[in-house]
């Protein structure tokens, strides 16, 4: 059972108690000062702490920087108000804390934050093995581009154009493999960087059926998470101009929050299609989470977008989980 260090702040106490954390089995530690909090780390050594910034007596920017010198694996969170001074900003990039999060916050935003930095999946970012069949047996092939409408890769061995693959998909949660069919429409013969030979192959889906349909986006374009208190959108892959979310519309009902955390690239163009589709979706209201500052930029310039929605919170620069930059 994680122990977790928190300041006695009604909003954080009131999301911890939410059924949300429930799978986590926190045990909190409350402290109400500053000294209390860091007595309390100095006896429990948690591996989490939620601190707010302007504790009375040492502050949470002060307990931060002695708690990280005194434990680096301990993994502190800071809780600011929305209005930030250049002095604040100066003591947050100082202090050393792993988080920052902005009050008013949602129970589904506090619980992504804790979940990530206990080490836990975040949500929607279930893994997948991904692999290349030739005649049912395993292409050495690696994937460079995946997504709902085809498939490209570099194989180490010949490909020619017209050939029979499957794009098979395993999900880490135990779901079972699916396999889809598709067929080579171009290939293209290239040197690698050793000198052996390779072949880049573009591949497209004959007969796409809806649940191929379904993991495809899940993996490359989208996820609905259903256990949170509002609708969740996970948003993944690249946002261009060919980028399409139509199928999304009829889920975009109510307050949506968008987490924005697993995108991996994004254009003017794309963002511009982006506000278009947010214009056309009966939404009341919306929050983006874990947004990219480009992305914040791109969509301030599009008048649709203006007023609408909430920034709650950045993720910038992103952080790849495959070759851990």
């Amino acid at each position: 059972m994680p122990l977790v260090l928190v300041s006695n702040n009604s909003e954080l106490l009131r999301h911890l108690a939410a059924p949300t954390f429930r799978r986590l089995e926190l045990e909190q530690k409350v402290a109400s000062n500053g000294e209390e909090a860091w007595a309390m780390f100095e006896l429990h050594k948690p591996p989490i702490a939620l601190l707010d910034a302007e504790m009375a007596g040492i502050t949470g920017y002060q307990l931060a920087e002695k708690i990280k010198a005194a434990a680096p694996a301990t993994r502190v969170v800071l809780v600011i108000g929305k209005r930030l001074s250049g002095e604040q900003m100066r003591k947050v990039g100082a202090c050393g804390c792993d988080e920052v999060l902005v009050a008013p916050m949602s129970a589904d935003e506090l619980y992504d934050v804790v979940a990530i930095q206990l080490g836990k999946p975040r949500r929607g970012a279930e893994r997948y093995r991904t692999e290349i069949l030739s005649e049912g047996k395993p292409l050495d092939a690696i994937i460079t581009n995946l997504s709902v409408d085809g498939v490209r890769i570099v194989s180490k061995t010949p490909v020619a154009e017209g050939a029979t693959l499957a794009v098979r998909i395993t999900p880490e949660d135990g779901t079972g493999a699916v396999d889809i069919p598709a067929k080579a429409v171009w290939t293209q013969a290239a040197t690698s960087s050793s000198g052996g030979h390779k072949t880049v192959v573009g591949a497209e889906y004959p007969n796409l059926d809806e649940r191929a349909r379904e993991v495809l986006a899940r993996l490359t374009q989208w996820e609905i998470v259903h256990e949170t208190q509002r609708i969740r959108v996970v948003l993944k892959g690249d946002f261009t101009e060919a980028t399409r979310f139509d199928e999304l519309l009829h889920s975009m009902v109510g307050r949506v929050d968008f987490d924005m955390a697993q995108v991996r690239y994004m254009n003017s163009l794309g963002v511009r299609a982006w506000c278009e589709f947010l214009r056309a979706a009966p939404i009341q209201g919306y929050e983006f989470h874990a947004c990219s500052v480009p992305f914040v930029l791109q969509a301030s310039m599009v008048e649709d977008v203006v007023g609408r929605g909430t920034v709650t919170s950045f993720f910038a620069p992103y952080h790849c989980s495959t070759c851990d930059h």
